[in-house]
């Protein structure tokens, strides 16, 4: 009887830590997206950071072309799905040929 109450306490411990752990990692979730996006993303890093952009205030939407992949920013508190620069910050688009892999063009958007 004893082993069976010890059996019993240790898989609930277990249980519980685990049901725990799980709602402590869902809490600190921000985005998640495909790991194509974020191979887009990398690329055109350097390009956001040659302007000086605080990447705290912007979104990310990662568009995708027949041969090309836009990656912009936009302005975090921007209405969604809204082209341009429509939030507090302006948007800026950096396009990038699916072939080569390399940035085609950079710039801010109306």
């Amino acid at each position: 009887m004893s082993k069976i109450l010890i059996i019993a306490i240790l898989l609930g411990s277990t249980l519980i830590g685990s049901a725990a752990m799980t709602q402590t990692g869902q809490l600190g979730v921000d985005a998640e997206l495909p790991g194509k996006s974020l191979k887009w993303i990398h690329i055109a890093e350097p390009q956001f950071k040659r302007e000086k952009l605080d990447l705290d205030k912007y979104t990310v939407p990662v568009f995708e072309a027949d041969d090309y992949v836009a990656v912009i920013l936009t302005s975090f508190d921007a209405p969604r799905r809204s082209r341009g620069s429509a939030g507090t910050y302006p948007a800026y688009e950096v396009q990038i040929s699916k072939k080569t892999m390399k940035i085609i063009s950079a710039s801010y958007t109306r």
